[in-house]
């Protein structure tokens, strides 16, 4: 079968593009540029279909097929704040290393509607509903959705996409337990995980946020209430300070925190069981 999330020709922006909140706050600290790269990267995303890879390599080119008066921080430094404002899915990026989100994805879906496609092959998905919708879709009937405005759709729905992640994860929610190591760590091998609880000492590469995430990685982990020290180290360790694709980030993205107790505890568990492998 050929590639199935081959690239479109054009995209939608909405008339008040320029006007959203996350346009605003990069055209204050980057210029008129920043709203330039922003339109390059969906463009260079629609292209390819509806995600890319993007790593400190791809950063550094995609800086110099921009012009010389764009520097590869900036760039992302402007993908930092597109995440933080919801028009890129975060978790996406970190366990994946690709840059998407569920409305680049379903606005992707709309034009690419009558193409013959596997929507159950197709790698990377936030918008399982919408393929499920249109694969049971009667022969000749088409699903309907309205691509709006690339940025206000994605900033508004922000949190449905999340929850739409979220029932993702609690459908696989029986079959991920089984994978994952028990809360607590087996009798006798305490050792494993367990780390003193002095302060920690950074290494200089984990503040590269090219390859590491260390400052989302601490939030992460106050977020989930795990500030124990001892088991804050362990995971730093385990995870190499928060370097991006690695194990922990899939974790923290496919869990059902909900229904884990003692979560600094299993995270360590799970992190030296994916060591052992």
């Amino acid at each position: 079968m050929a590639i199935a999330y081959d690239g479109i020709n054009y995209f939608p922006v909405g008339v008040n593009f320029m006007e959203e909140n996350a346009m605003e706050v990069i055209e204050a600290k980057y210029g008129i540029k920043g709203s330039a790269i922003v339109l390059k990267l969906l463009c260079k995303i629609y292209k390819e279909g509806y995600f890319i890879r993007w790593d400190e390599e791809q950063c550094l080119i995609f800086a110099n097929k921009a012009g010389r008066e764009v520097q590869a921080a900036e760039v992302q430094g402007i993908i930092e704040i597109l995440f933080i404002k919801g028009i890129l899915d975060r978790n996406s990026y970190l366990a994946n290393g690709i840059l998407t989100s569920a409305n680049i994805q379903k606005i992707w879906m709309e034009a690419t509607k009558r193409r013959k496609r596997d929507l159950k092959a197709l790698p990377y998905l936030l918008v399982n509903d919408l393929t499920q919708q249109e694969t049971e879709a009667p022969e000749g009937e088409n699903v309907t959705i309205s691509p709006g405005n690339v940025v206000h759709d994605v900033a508004v729905n922000a949190k449905n996409a999340c929850n739409s992640g979220q029932s993702k994860v609690k459908e696989k929610k029986a079959e991920e337990n089984k994978e994952l190591p028990p809360s607590a760590p087996p009798k006798g091998k305490e050792k494993e995980w367990e780390e003193v609880s002095a302060p920690l000492p950074i290494p200089g590469y984990a503040f590269n946020t090219m390859t590491h995430n260390y400052p989302g990685l601490t939030d992460t982990l106050k977020r989930l209430g795990i500030t124990e020290a001892g088991e804050v180290n362990a995971i730093l360790r385990l995870s190499d300070y928060g370097r991006k694709g690695t194990r922990v980030w899939q974790l923290i993205a496919n869990t059902c925190w909900s229904d884990i107790g003692a979560k600094g505890k299993y995270l360590i568990a799970a992190l030296n069981k994916a060591k052992r492998k």
